[in-house]
This record gives C-alpha cells, sequence and structure tokens, in this order.
C-alpha cells in the first residue's frame, strides 16, 4: 500500500516536490466527502471491491466471487455502491465500505448473465441492468426492484451483447441509451466470442416506459463493437469502440451522436487511431470543461477530446489506463498497475496522486458520497 504521505503529496495536500504540482481542488477534501470505489485484483490473483479516500486512505476492501467491471454509487446511502460482474457474471453486490461488507447480492435470472453494467433510477429504488439471453442469444435490459429484487419489467435491447447504459438527461428518467456490442456469448464457453462473422453493433434509445426501440444507429464497419458510454448534461453520447477485426486493420475507436440521424466518428489522424490499439475502456465526459477522456489500457494511453466538435485533443502515456471518473472538474484515472492520477488540463502532464502497490485496478472507477 502507497505511504500517507506519497498520496496527499500527488494530491498537493502537503508540500509536494519535484515534477508534482498543488492539486487545484481544495472541494476534494473539504465540503462533500467522497470515496473512489474500483473493482480490483491482487497479486495473487484475488479479486475485490475497494474504497479509499482522497488522502489515500484505504476505506474497505471487499472479495468479489469473480472478477468485477462497473461500480456505482447508491446516492442515497452514503458509503454504499453497487458492484457488477464481470461479462457473462451470475452477480450484482450492494457493498457497505463504511462498514467493509456485502448486504445484499442480485442474482441472475436462470438463463441469463449479466453484462457488466447497469444504473438506478427513481431515486435510487429501480436498478437497470444489461443483461444476455444465451440460450436465444437476446440482449435484454432488466429493470428491478434494487431492494427487493423483484423484475418489474424485461425489454429487448434492441440488439445482441449490451453492454454499457446511461440515462438521458431531460427525459424524466424515462429515456435510455445503450451500447449493444454485438458480440454473442454463452456461460458454457465463458469469454469465446460466438459471432464475429455476423455481429450488428448498434446505438440504440430505448423508452422505458414501455420498452420500445425509439431509435438505433449502426456503423458501417460491424467489427467495431460498441462497448462503453457517457451522456454531457446537454445529451450529447460518446461511446468508444473495440475493434474485433484483423491486428493490421487502421480503425477509429470513438463515435458521438447527439440527434443527427447517423453515428459521427470522432476526429483524428490515422497515427491516433492506430497507437489506440482499437481498444477503449471508460469514456468519461467533463460537460464544464468542453472535454471527454477516453482510456486505452491495451495501448497504455490516457486520450482527450473535445466535446464539442469530436476532435482529438492529446494522448498521455499511463501504463494499462483503467478507470476514469470526474470529482470537482478533474478528471481522475487508475491503472492496472496499481497508479491513481489527475489531471485537469488535457495538454498538461497529468499528476501521480500515489501508487497502491499491492493492487491492480479495473477497468472502471467511481466517486461516490462517502
Amino acid at each position: 500500500m502507497i505511504s500517507r504521505r506519497k498520496f496527499l503529496c500527488g494530491l498537493g495536500v502537503v508540500g509536494a516536490v519535484g515534477a508534482i504540482s498543488t492539486l487545484p481542488l481544495t472541494s476534494l477534501l473539504t465540503g462533500k466527502k467522497n470515496w473512489l470505489v474500483s473493482g480490483c485484483s491482487d497479486n495473487k490473483g484475488n479479486f475485490f471491491a475497494a474504497a479509499f479516500d482522497l488522502t489515500g486512505q484505504l476505506i474497505s476492501k471487499v472479495a468479489l466471487p469473480a472478477r468485477g467491471h462497473e461500480v456505482i454509487g447508491i446516492k442515497s446511502k452514503p458509503g454504499h455502491a453497487l458492484v457488477f460482474a464481470r461479462r457473462p457474471g451470475s452477480y450484482v453486490l450492494e457493498i457497505d465500505f463504511n462498514r467493509g461488507e456485502v448486504v445484499n447480492t442480485i442474482d441472475v435470472s436462470a438463463g441469463q448473465r449479466f453484462y457488466g453494467h447497469g444504473v438506478l433510477i427513481a431515486n435510487d429504488s429501480i436498478l437497470l441492468t444489461t443483461e444476455n439471453d444465451y440460450h436465444s442469444g437476446k440482449g435484454l435490459i432488466v429493470l428491478r426492484d434494487r431492494k427487493t429484487q423483484q423484475i418489474i419489467e424485461q425489454y429487448d435491447s434492441g440488439g445482441i451483447g449490451p453492454h454499457q447504459l446511461a440515462v438521458m438527461p431531460n427525459s424524466n428518467e424515462q429515456q435510455i441509451v445503450i451500447a449493444n456490442g454485438g458480440i454473442q456469448t454463452h456461460p458454457e464457453q465463458a469469454r469465446k466470442k460466438l459471432n464475429l462473422n455476423s455481429m450488428q453493433p448498434n446505438l440504440a434509445y430505448m423508452a422505458l416506459d414501455s420498452g420500445k426501440i425509439a431509435a438505433k444507429f449502426e456503423l458501417e464497419n460491424k467489427l467495431l463493437s460498441i462497448r462503453h458510454l457517457a451522456v454531457s448534461t446537454q445529451g450529447k453520447v460518446v461511446a468508444g469502440l473495440q475493434y474485433q477485426g484483423a491486428s493490421t486493420d487502421d480503425v477509429p475507436l470513438g463515435i458521438s451522436h447527439h440527434g443527427e440521424e447517423q453515428l459521427t466518428l470522432l476526429k483524428a489522424d490515422a497515427d491516433t487511431w492506430r497507437s489506440m490499439k482499437q481498444y477503449t475502456a471508460s469514456v468519461c465526459i467533463n460537460s464544464n470543461r468542453n472535454t471527454v477522456a477516453i482510456t486505452c489500457p491495451k495501448a497504455n494511453l490516457l486520450t482527450y477530446w473535445r466535446l464539442d466538435n469530436n476532435e482529438f485533443i492529446a494522448s498521455h502515456k499511463l501504463k494499462d489506463a483503467a478507470g476514469a471518473t470526474l470529482i470537482a472538474d478533474s478528471f481522475i484515472a487508475s491503472t492496472g498497475r496499481g497508479r491513481v492520477i489527475w489531471q485537469n488540463e488535457p495538454l498538461k502532464p497529468y499528476q501521480i496522486s500515489g501508487d497502491f502497490n499491492d493492487l491492480r485496478w479495473d477497468n472502471h472507477m467511481a466517486a461516490i458520497q462517502a
């Protein structure tokens, strides 16, 4: 574990030296209290979900039955978060990081698997999850009562392999956007991709009151799996792609959509796309600063893009770049090597907050209310 002083220096809370500058984020340590939470593993291959505060203090680390993926806070329950199993998964856990224990387990229905992501609506009372019916191969959006686990509705996601989803702003929580990745799996073959020759990934918008797909958009290149997304405060969707074709192909790895008749590719030259090694992970938007962050673990890159016109801004070397979240207008990113960094100016070097030497952070990270 990192030393408390080393992490504090990285955050600029005590006198920083060398290349580490003072973090201009007083609000991170005063006023509303936040913790950072993420799935992780240790050097022995054990899987956990962990929370740490902004001084580098590990709050708690809770063992998981299998590798986790996304973590989302429960706003109505400070210190609590939902941890989703990596696809195809069999659990969603509610963890109380105050006490360091699992307080509720949501099991997947027979014949289905969780697909790594979910969102809460209706004051955290209803949980929406992306799932897979592995007998038919159909993607599902499942609505559950978070407390009782009772299924309220179950809708066709509009495609195969739904992954990340988000609630659209200004929709009164009545519309969601879904990244249907297009990849079919079966639990008997775990991570094997069964339909690469017939993939049809899409970005779909669903009306929650009916389950109707209001609109659906596809890319010309069907091997570009639409995986992770984020939505700006104005309703612009930005999604990261993962390519399932030949390793020698040069392909774009980001798209946007904001009411247009088709998806729009993010703007970068061939060298930039090539440097991202056909794979993106977390997508995080700072609407206030007109900036999008996209992590690229396989390329060891943290990339930045303009929200308004989709143009590439800069990339920074970050070994096994993984999760990304936002606190007080600064991006916080984690790595699969245990590092945590912060950055609020894409054209300036990021600052190292600290290194958790015995933990390897997974591909998603969230800030929750402590």
